[in-house]
């Protein structure tokens, strides 16, 4: 039920020669020593496909390229806003155009440079009928991408995984997707190979001199999101949106919730799991079902992930974000049945520094029961083996 053939993505970059390139939408007195090497200036498109009638032409925000793209030839609306063959939606932190053609490729003549650029097939004949858990992924360890998988298909119901791999450097994508598929031979797995720049982070991640960023130039992870509704499952039954590194706990399996709920639309919060632990712990071989402890000490909140039936949803009105689904009422409520646990130790740093200080404490730490019943349905942890020596806390 694998995939084999890797998935191609018909990407426009502007050439440093066209002397042209987005402009940033953040301040100069806000952006950090690293805001310029992170920041996408070149990606015009990443990726042309079909949808029914319409060409999509899918990327980050246009800014001060719309002028410039929109003045092609190809792309004028000669017959005015009612018979308009284009549509230009700009999203949060992403950008589609919308053009109305049965071709197979579409030749682009702007200022900018002239680009002809074939049209990628949808794919949602993939996922049709199918629970999808979705992510986009850099360089975790594999062990951790099994773990997420087999508890999500055992608790939950996925009997799907789509991951974007946003340019990882310990294996290739062709790497990750047979060992995915040789893990999981009943499931449709695919991995589509993401190469694009994640982007500058906001809020304190992001800061200059203490003061937080905005969250306004990380256009890839939202461009995934986007770029995988649209060609591959606007036809799956639901889609779970979390990261490898969160477990979604509740009272049943969310799939059939959020397909029996009437906004067909389940968003839920998220609750830290410690790196601390009551048994060594090594680099070389943690997983998720070495961190079952809440500390009584934490104060961070996550900011919410979700779960969707994709069908119930307006192509142009609603946009899928990270946290959210703009647009839509039911993007207002947040579930108090469902959460997710988001573990400090499975992480690669990437973002922050996730260590915590110090040896494990029993005034400080306690057993998330809930969770470490659901590894031990999922087969992850056995519950004879689970309590060893105080260890160290630490992120592998």
């Amino acid at each position: 039920m694998s995939a084999s053939t890797p998935v191609a993505l018909s990407s426009v970059t502007l050439a440093p020669e066209a002397g042209l390139r987005r402009e940033s939408p953040r301040p100069p007195e806000l952006r950090n020593e690293r805001y310029a090497e992170q920041f996408d200036w070149d990606t015009l498109f990443y990726d042309a496909y079909r949808v029914e009638d319409h060409i999509v032409l899918q990327g980050p925000p246009l800014r001060n390229l719309a002028g410039p793209v929109l003045a092609a030839p190809a792309l004028r609306n000669r017959w005015g806003p009612l018979l308009r063959r284009t549509r230009r939606v700009e999203r949060h932190n992403a950008s589609e155009i919308w053009l109305r053609s049965s071709a197979d490729h579409v030749r682009l003549e702007t200022t900018a440079g002239t680009f002809d650029i074939a049209v990628q097939p949808n794919e949602a004949h993939r996922f049709a009928g199918r629970r999808v858990l979705h992510t986009l992924s850099k360089d975790n360890h594999i062990r951790w991408i099994i773990d997420w998988i087999r508890y999500h298909e055992r608790i939950h119901g996925a009997d799907a995984v789509l991951v974007y791999d946003n340019a990882s450097t310990r294996y290739t994508t062709g790497e990750l997707q047979a060992e995915l598929a040789a893990a999981f031979p009943a499931m449709v797995i695919l991995v589509v190979n993401w190469p694009f720049k994640y982007g500058p982070q906001g809020g304190m991640a992001g800061a200059v001199d203490g003061r937080e960023a905005p969250w306004d130039s990380d256009y890839c992870q939202a461009g995934s999101l986007q770029h995988a509704r649209h060609r591959f499952l606007r036809r799956a039954r639901s889609v779970l949106n979390t990261d490898i590194d969160e477990l979604v706990v509740g009272p049943g399996p969310i799939f059939a919730a959020t397909e029996a709920a009437p906004e067909r639309f389940i968003k839920f919060p998220g609750q830290w799991v410690s790196n601390a632990t009551t048994h060594p712990v090594t680099t070389a071989d943690c997983r998720h079902r070495d961190f079952v402890l809440r500390d009584l000490h934490e104060r961070d909140t996550c900011p919410p992930k979700w779960c969707i039936v994709p069908s119930a949803f307006d192509d142009w009105r609603h946009t899928w974000s990270v946290h959210n689904l703009f647009g839509a009422k039911a993007n207002r409520a947040v579930s108090p049945d469902f959460t997710f646990r988001h573990f400090k130790g499975v992480s690669n740093n990437w973002k922050n520094d996730r260590e915590d200080a110090g040896a494990f404490d029993p005034a400080r730490f306690v057993a998330d029961e809930h969770l470490v019943a659901l590894l031990a349905e999922a087969g992850l942890i056995d519950l004879d083996d689970r309590h060893g020596a105080p260890g160290k806390t630490g992120v592998c």
